[in-house]
């Protein structure tokens, strides 16, 4: 009894901790639908590519709900001792467990990686994704999702830089100390081809020459070691909760069945009752 006490006390406090973040991420979602104007420091990129992308906003809104769902049936199903609400958590813990198992083996195996990335690309190009790839362009700095000829005109996220070429900066600092240099006609003169030569540079647009899908390779293999930790931190977790619904279930079950037991009525089987209204001689 005290060690289902004290998983029954874990399960319910992890269960409403599920709860709070959920509601916490539903409610940041509201904000962040409601409230266009206020910036958080430090964290307006990410603020921003919310703001504009609504659809991700209200998939983040949907993963919080289905915490807070999940949350509060384990926490209800715990405090109530209810079989039916305990089920029901198990089996959505279940499918979570599962569909997370799945996706950590997909990034961990690259050739399954790789034969998912022409669905990727398909859904890199989809206008609906514009400020993802946009995002993912501009600090990745990377272009296109293999290479920068998969676009006709190159988008913002794409373009480094509009300057003049080195070697025109190059020239113009030559020109000017040798400007310096000579007497003030011959200065004049410098100075007069310098700028000219200066005014009639054209600016130059540089273009992220990388593709993106192998910059997204890298930068996952460069935090892999903490996301795998994560994940068999999540999936433990999960794990211990599933364990923790069948011994919550198993003890409930058994409480109620010593509960229904009828009591054993005098005499016990196989002894006779004595005859007390027989006369006594």
């Amino acid at each position: 009894m005290a060690a289902n006490a004290c998983i029954k006390c874990w399960f319910i406090f992890v269960n409403s901790l599920f709860l709070a973040i959920g509601a916490a991420v539903i409610g940041l979602g509201i904000w962040v639908l409601v409230d266009k104007t206020t910036s958080i420091p430090g964290g307006d990129t990410i603020i921003g590519y919310f703001r504009t992308n609504a659809i991700l906003t209200y998939i983040s809104m949907g993963v919080g709900g289905l915490m807070f769902l999940v949350g509060l049936i384990g926490t209800i199903g715990g405090c109530k001792d209810s079989t039916c609400l305990l089920k029901m958590f198990l089996a959505i813990a279940i499918l979570l467990f599962l569909l997370q198992l799945a996706i950590v083996i997909i990034l961990a195996v690259p050739q399954i990686l790789a034969l998912l990335a022409p669905v990727f690309q398909v859904g890199w190009h989809t206008p609906e994704n514009e400020a993802t790839r946009d995002l993912i362009q501009s600090q990745l700095k990377c272009c296109g999702f293999y290479s920068d000829s998969e676009y006709s005109t190159a988008p913002n996220s794409c373009i480094v830089a509009s300057t003049t070429t080195a070697a025109a900066t190059t020239a113009a600092a030559a020109a000017t100390t040798a400007a310096a240099a000579t007497t003030a006609a011959a200065g004049t003169t410098a100075a007069g081809a310098t700028a000219g030569a200066t005014t009639t540079i054209n600016p130059t647009v540089y273009v992220y020459s990388d593709g993106c899908y192998a910059k997204l390779n890298a930068w996952f293999q460069s935090i892999a070691m903490y996301f795998y930790i994560a994940a068999g931190v999540l999936l433990a977790l999960e794990l211990w909760q599933m364990i923790s619904v069948c011994c919550l279930h198993s003890g409930i079950n058994k409480e109620r069945r010593v509960g229904d037991t009828p009591m054993q009525m005098y005499p016990p089987p196989g002894r006779t009752r004595p005859n007390y209204n027989r006369p006594m001689y």
